[in-house]
């Protein structure tokens, strides 16, 4: 009984000096496994337009410095990882990138990129003709 009972001590002295490592590694799987589900982190307010500018992801079509201008304090661009990430793969202007992403966006939720309209073969359109 004894034995058991210093195991039980030494295993909670063991948990408690080790919690912070554990928590860790806790929020690590929790992070995989929402990944693997497809769910996102909300974007944080870490980023600004500052370092999305430092970063090239600014051009005179999609121009940041207004941004600054303005005395804007949102956190920055959304998705920018996502877009560097096709700047550096498909070795293009942040421009073309961010219009690739656009592009896979509207493929991924059943809309035609060239036209902009859902390519469900129910979908019916009532236009005016000329």
């Amino acid at each position: 009984m004894l034995y058991i009972l210093g195991f039980v001590l030494l295993l909670a002295v063991v948990l408690w000096f080790a919690r912070h490592r554990i928590a860790h590694g806790a929020s690590q799987l929790a992070n995989a496994t929402n990944r693997l589900l497809g769910y996102r982190i909300l974007p944080t307010h870490e980023g600004s337009f500052e370092t999305d500018i430092e970063d090239g992801l600014t051009s005179s079509q999609f121009d940041l410095h207004a941004n600054l201008a303005d005395n804007d304090h949102r956190a920055g661009l959304k998705d920018k990882e996502e877009i560097m990430r096709i700047m550096k793969r498909e070795r293009v202007s942040f421009d073309q990138a961010r219009l690739l992403r656009q592009q896979r966006l509207l493929k991924k939720n059943n809309i035609d990129p060239a036209t902009g309209l859902p390519l469900d073969p129910k979908f019916v359109s009532f236009g005016s003709s000329s």
